[in-house]
């Protein structure tokens, strides 16, 4: 499917596919692909990253649960990746359920999400917001 959208996979196995999308010079977004059973979860970590769930700013979380409950593909979560708390955009869905122009959209999307997530908190952080301290 990845290659009717020519997009180049960076790996590749039976359990799991890693496609990289350069957004501009600096910026990449690296969508995970992971098989279970008869289901497909497809995720985009964003760079917002927390050490626990004390330090994520919880105003940010209350927004992003207000999106979920207004999106078809996708929904903002939480994913612990190497020790750290991650707001990560995914998307679950049975392989039986999946053709080629579902797949396309749904990963299209996530990766629109967080760059849009991400643009935001820069721009956020750019102007001094006091509410948004991005981690290091």
């Amino acid at each position: 499917m990845c290659n009717a959208h020519h997009w180049v996979v960076r790996e590749i196995d039976e359990a799991h596919a890693v496609i990289e999308f350069k957004l501009n010079e600096t910026r990449f977004q690296t969508l995970f692909i992971f098989g279970f059973d008869e289901n497909v979860e497809f995720s985009v970590p964003s760079f917002a990253a927390f050490d626990s769930l004390e330090q994520i700013p919880h105003l940010i979380s209350s927004s992003l649960l207000q999106i979920n409950a207004k999106t078809k593909i996708g929904f903002w979560c939480l994913e612990e990746i190497g020790g750290k708390l991650v707001y990560t955009y995914m998307h679950n869905i049975k392989l039986s359920q999946l053709d080629e122009k579902l797949f396309g959209d749904i990963v299209m999307t996530l990766v629109q999400r967080v760059d849009e997530f991400e643009s935001l908190l820069v721009n956020l952080s750019s102007q001094g917001n006091p509410k948004i301290d991005l981690p290091q």
